[in-house]
């Protein structure tokens, strides 16, 4: 996708958005659940092998809420809905793995409609090495160490909110099991991501956003 085609596209989106939060009303749109714990959860997802494994993981996770499958495309209809979700939901958390020129564009959108981005990962993985760029808010660091745990043959995590990591090429599930966690910095002692996930190849982008 074309950054011309992605800012067309993210325009309209957000045009839309607009006249149906005029239509909801300003102050409905404003609130925001303040609870940290068991919101419902929509995960959008793509690549078919990266999105059976990000959904076992985040399945994996006690944490997790009511969870709604959204397959993410460039079609004008999505990206408009997508849009018009992030101003009307209430209280809800957005995780993502998707194809990358979908992941720019959504968090674009994201960013614009003033939802809060609290993860960015960029991910490629090519002949059965991963290398994971991330970036994390502080509250949500520990989601960092969450996915170099769990992930196999993950090099070592620092303490900084942003770094990168390399690791093997089936670290989907890791990734969707670290994300699902509603208080990053909580330990599931007894509880773990799927080990036998399907290898994921391609450039990808993560996100975790709430609205």
């Amino acid at each position: 996708m074309s950054i011309e085609r992605r800012s067309v596209l993210k325009g309209i989106a957000l045009g839309g958005a607009a006249l149906a939060l005029s239509q909801a009303g300003l102050a409905a749109a404003a609130q925001v659940s303040s609870a940290t714990t068991r919101k419902p959860v929509v995960l959008l997802v793509s690549d078919k092998n990266a999105h059976t494994a990000f959904i076992a993981g985040v399945k994996a996770n006690p944490s997790a809420g009511q969870l709604t499958v959204l397959q993410a495309e460039h079609e004008m209809d999505f990206i408009s809905s997508f849009a018009q979700r992030l101003q009307h939901s209430k209280g809800e958390r957005i995780l993502g793995l998707v194809d990358d020129a979908s992941g720019m564009l959504l968090l674009d959108i994201a960013r614009s409609a003033g939802a809060r981005v609290h993860w960015m990962g960029q991910h490629a993985t090519l002949n059965g090495k991963s290398r994971h760029r991330i970036s994390a808010t502080t509250q949500n660091a520990n989601c960092i160490t969450q996915f170099a745990e769990h992930a196999h043959s993950c090099s070592r995590p620092t303490a900084m909110t942003e770094q990168t990591l390399s690791a093997s090429s089936d670290w989907a599930a890791s990734l969707g099991f670290a994300l699902a966690s509603a208080e990053p910095n909580r330990r599931y002692l007894r509880t773990t991501p799927p080990t036998q996930t399907a290898a994921v190849d391609g450039h990808f982008v993560s996100f975790s956003i709430e609205t």
